[in-house]
């Protein structure tokens, strides 16, 4: 679409991430370089008409249509063009057009698209997308920004949940992310379905689909402030998230650290308002404790650099030679795949991790030679729940269909997908789900998740002495039963 007037970008195009400080729910492999310009689909140059539009779209006759059609090919830069082709290529399930459309147009007609010129030029992926077109130049829309809101829509509602765009900004918060130290609030968060079971599953809020916080990290601002897991958000510096996407929520949380945000909240029916200074917050990536003669390891997220943090810490506890060890992924919400392969890789000598499947493809990862903590002499318990997803659905999957460890605590998430993300010409990104995985003994977890060798029911309030307590009580056929409870959430 040709550029015109000043860009002020409505809530739609503002993709963001978790305010906290990590990729919720996402096993994803690094960015690969690819998406540069995409092939010229076959099209014909027409000119648009209202005739030629659908008698259903959603358009108005205030402003005449009058653009010109052209074969994507032609224009450089042309986002929607872009985003169709790398949905085509490289996403997991085929989606039609219709979809894809009715995603975009769903953004233009719900999201705060700024007014404009409308547009001169329509670039189409496909015929299907003249509906798209009639809207943003009937509409009188900015071009810049409805050409977002057109790719936002075309990833947030006509994909899967894991799947999104982020704009220059928020792709520069994402790789912050990944390096464990970010600045907001420092609290992990997800999305609930009224009547669903299942996180993350929506996108949009809306009185049916709220979004809740699922821990604080220690020391950080929203610890301090006393928000707990389950609070509800409300609002956002007075502005009802009622509509938002997640990620509009969580980018306008974050913010430089020494700033202030004022957050609405509801807790058991009772509804606050906090005033928060955001700061900068380092993700506890790896943490330990030796307890008697057990080694206890957190590992909290799946960072660029976990699998390093978590081989020094297993060095410095297996010098001491614990009879056993317990990994704790509990209310881990994944992050890198090739993190998830060499973290299972400090346990393994040999074998499959995992295998991925695309619609063209089967890739297996094998084990990383040289692990730390492979002798068989050493027991391994992995505790997870709800909260264990992704990647550490990857490692658990993995211990256990090579017998090298015990399985203890809830059902996992259950989330067997794989995101990558792919650059855009805008200096943003699309981030496609582009493959599922599968355990080496060919497991498929998706949806319902790891069930552990032993049920047990394990509250984030215990201490580190405490799970080792259970954990390995429960292995040795005691009976156990945690003295709290509390609302799992998954992140």
């Amino acid at each position: 679409m040709k550029r015109r007037g000043s860009r002020s970008a409505g809530r739609w195009p503002q993709a963001a991430v978790v305010m906290a400080a990590v990729l919720a729910l996402v096993a994803c492999a690094r960015d690969t370089g690819l998406g540069s310009t995409p092939p010229t689909p076959d099209q014909t140059t027409t000119t648009a008409s209202p005739s030629s539009t659908d008698a259903d779209a959603p358009t108005t006759t205030e402003t005449p249509i009058d653009y010109e059609t052209v074969e994507c090919g032609e224009l450089e830069g042309a986002l929607v063009c872009e985003t169709y082709e790398l949905i085509a290529r490289h996403y997991v399930d085929p989606v039609s057009d219709e979809a894809l459309v009715e995603g975009a147009i769903t953004a233009l007609t719900t999201s705060e698209v700024p007014s404009g010129d409308g547009i001169d030029v329509c670039p189409l992926p496909s015929e299907a997308f003249t509906e798209v077109c009639d809207v943003v130049d009937s509409e009188a829309l900015d071009a810049e920004a409805a050409e977002e809101a057109i790719v936002a829509g075309m990833t947030y509602l006509a994909l899967d949940p894991n799947s999104g765009y982020f704009d220059a900004q928020m792709l520069e918060l994402v790789e912050e992310e990944q390096s464990g130290q970010i600045e907001g609030i420092g609290a992990l968060v997800a999305t609930e379905e009224e009547g669903s079971d299942e996180t993350n599953t929506c996108q949009i809020i809306s009185p049916t689909c709220r979004l809740r916080i699922v821990s604080t990290i220690e020391g950080g601002p929203a610890q301090a402030a006393d928000l707990q897991t389950g609070d509800e958000f409300l609002a956002v510096d007075g502005e009802s998230i009622e509509g938002w996407t997640v990620d509009q929520v969580t980018g306008l949380v974050r913010g430089p650290a020494g700033t202030d945000v004022d957050l609405r909240f509801s807790r058991q029916g009772e509804e606050f308002t906090v005033t928060i200074t955001r700061a900068t917050v380092q993700v506890p990536v790896v943490e330990s404790e030796r307890v008697d003669d057990t080694a206890y390891v957190q590992l909290n997220v799946f960072t660029d650099n976990a699998d390093e943090q978590l081989r020094h810490v297993l060095e410095e506890l297996l010098a001491d030679r614990p009879a056993r060890l317990v990994l704790d992924l509990r209310n881990n919400p994944g992050g890198l795949l090739e993190t998830a392969v060499a973290v299972t890789s400090e346990f393994l000598n040999e074998g499959l991790v995992v295998r991925t499947q695309s619609p063209q493809t089967e890739t297996p990862y094998a084990v990383e030679p040289g692990g730390v903590a492979t002798d068989p002499g050493l027991e391994l318990f992995i505790a997870v729940n709800r909260g264990s997803a992704s990647a550490s659905e990857v490692v658990a999957g993995a211990l256990s269909d090579a017998g090298r460890a015990v399985i203890v605590g809830e059902n996992t998430f259950g989330k067997n997908t794989v995101q990558q993300r792919f650059p855009l010409s805008n200096g943003g990104a699309l981030k496609l789900t582009i493959a599922r995985w599968l355990t080496p003994a060919g497991h498929d977890f998706g949806g319902t998740g790891i069930e552990p060798d032993i049920m047990m029911e394990l509250p984030p309030e215990l201490t580190p002495a405490e799970v080792v307590e259970h954990v390995t009580a429960g292995a040795a056929g005691t009976a156990v039963s945690a003295s709290t409870s509390s609302t799992q959430l998954r992140g």
